[in-house]
C-alpha cells in the first residue's frame, strides 16, 4: 500500500516540477527582463518612444495563388539573360513596399535534383531547384506547403529538404501535405507590422505580430473533425487564416463539397479562408460575415493555354489592431515566433493572452501571367477577374470588426 502511495506521490512531484520547468523555459525564451511588457521603441519610430492608445498597429498582407519555378518556368528563365531573376522581374508592379508580408502557395518541393521539363510534364512530379531562392526571398515571406506536389521528391525526405532550404533563406512556412501530421496543420508565423502615429505610417523594425495560418491538403481526403479542430485551438489566441487545397481543377465556380468543407473551417473559428487549388480564380462568398475565397488561381506558373489559368486574384487583407496592454504583449511574443514549431500557441496560453481585437479591410488586385511572365493585369483582364471572383457583390458584405 505504502509502496503504491509513494509511487503516486513521486510521479506527481515529477509532473509538477516538469510543468514548472517548461513554463520557466517558455518565459525565459521570451527574454523579458523581470517579465516586463514595456515596449519602448529604441529606434525612436515614435516621438514619445511608446505605442500609446491613440496609435494604430497595422498588418498589411498580400496573398497570392500558386508559385512554381520548375518545369517550363525554369526553361523560360534559363533562356532569358535574367536567368533565375526572370520569373520575378515584374513583381515590382505590385509595390511590395506597401505591404508587411507576401504569402503564397508553393506548388513544388525544393531539392537539388535536376529533372527534364518533359519528364515533369508527363509524370506531374514537380521539383523546384534552390538556385532561385536568393530571388524568391526578396519577395515572399511565407509559403504554404499543404498541397499535392510538395511530396513529389521522395515524400517526407524531399519535404524536409524543402523546409531546410526555406529556413536557410528566412522564409516561414505552414502546412503539411499529409493531414495526419496533426500538429503541423497550423503554424504561427511572425510578421513585421506598421505603426501609425500622427497620421504617419512607419514600418517597424523592432516589432512583429504572430498570426496563425492553417494549411489543409484535401485533394485525396477530407479533413476529419479532429483535424479541423486544430483551427479552434489557434483561433482562441491569434488572427487565423486557413489555406485549403480542395476541389476539381479549372472550374471557375466552387462545388458543393468545397462550400461545405470551407464553411466548416469558418465554423471552427477561421477569420479568412484563402484557397488556391483550382489553378483558376473561383467565385468568393461571405459566410457568417467572413470571407471565403475559394481559389486565387495561378500566380507564377507555366500554364498558358487559356485566360483563366494565366490570370489570378491577389488578395489584400489589412488588419488594424486595437492598441492596449494585451496587444503590446503580443508584439513582444512575436519576436520569438519566427521559427517552425516554436511553441507559440503554448506560450500564448501559458501567458494567458487574450485574442486581440482587430478589424480587416480588403482589396483585390489582379495578376496576369500571359507572355510567360507574372505582372499586374490591365483591362479588360482586371474586370473579367473581378467579376469571376464575384468581388463587386462580396466586398460590401464583409464585416470589419473581428
Amino acid at each position: 500500500m505504502f509502496k503504491g502511495l509513494w509511487l503516486v506521490v513521486t510521479v506527481g512531484i515529477i509532473l509538477v516540477f516538469s510543468s514548472l520547468w517548461l513554463r520557466y523555459k517558455y518565459l525565459a525564451d521570451l527574454n523579458f527582463p523581470d517579465y516586463s511588457w514595456d515596449l519602448a521603441l529604441s529606434d525612436k519610430e515614435l516621438a514619445n518612444n511608446d505605442i500609446i492608445s491613440s496609435d494604430k498597429v497595422e498588418l498589411n498582407l498580400l496573398w497570392f495563388g500558386f508559385v512554381f519555378w520548375g518545369r517550363y518556368v525554369n526553361d523560360w528563365a534559363m533562356a532569358s539573360p535574367l536567368k533565375e531573376a526572370y520569373p520575378f522581374s515584374r513583381l515590382s508592379d505590385f509595390e511590395k513596399d506597401k505591404y508587411n508580408a507576401w504569402i503564397a502557395q508553393l506548388d513544388c518541393p525544393i531539392t537539388d535534383r535536376v529533372i527534364d521539363s518533359k519528364i515533369m510534364d508527363q509524370t506531374l512530379m514537380f521539383n523546384c531547384t534552390p538556385s532561385y531562392l536568393p530571388e524568391v526571398s526578396k519577395w515572399f515571406e511565407v509559403f504554404g506547403l499543404a498541397n499535392s506536389h510538395t511530396s513529389n521528391m521522395d515524400g517526407l525526405r524531399g519535404f524536409q529538404t524543402t523546409r531546410e532550404y526555406l529556413d536557410k533563406y528566412n522564409i516561414q512556412y505552414f502546412g503539411h501535405f499529409d493531414k495526419q501530421y496533426l500538429n503541423e496543420i497550423c503554424e504561427v508565423v511572425s510578421l513585421p507590422v506598421s505603426i501609425v502615429s500622427d497620421k504617419k505610417l512607419t514600418k517597424s523594425v523592432n516589432y512583429r505580430f504572430p498570426v496563425a495560418i492553417c494549411g489543409y491538403h484535401n485533394t485525396f481526403s477530407l479533413a476529419t473533425d479532429e483535424q479541423l479542430s486544430m483551427i479552434s485551438y489557434y483561433a482562441q489566441y491569434f488572427p487565423t487564416f486557413v489555406v485549403p487545397i480542395q476541389g476539381k481543377e479549372y472550374p471557375t465556380t466552387p462545388d458543393g463539397l468545397q462550400k461545405q468543407e470551407f464553411r466548416k473551417m469558418i465554423d471552427k473559428g477561421a477569420d479568412v479562408i484563402v484557397g488556391a487549388s483550382a489553378h483558376v480564380v473561383q467565385a468568393a462568398e461571405v459566410y457568417k460575415g467572413k470571407l471565403i475565397f475559394y481559389s486565387l488561381g495561378n500566380f507564377i506558373f507555366d500554364q498558358q493555354f487559356s485566360e483563366p489559368v494565366r490570370s489570378s486574384a491577389v488578395l489584400n487583407t489589412k488588419l488594424t489592431f486595437t492598441v492596449d496592454d494585451n496587444l503590446q504583449r503580443y508584439l513582444e511574443l512575436g519576436k520569438v515566433c519566427q521559427k517552425f514549431a516554436d511553441f507559440c500557441l503554448e506560450k500564448a496560453a501559458m501567458l494567458d493572452l487574450q485574442r486581440p481585437r482587430f478589424t480587416i479591410r480588403y482589396d483585390l488586385l489582379v495578376a496576369d501571367n500571359s507572355g510567360r511572365l507574372a505582372k499586374k493585369a490591365q483591362e479588360p483582364i482586371v474586370s473579367i477577374v473581378l467579376q469571376r471572383a464575384n468581388w463587386p457583390a462580396v466586398l460590401p458584405q464583409l464585416v470589419g470588426e473581428l
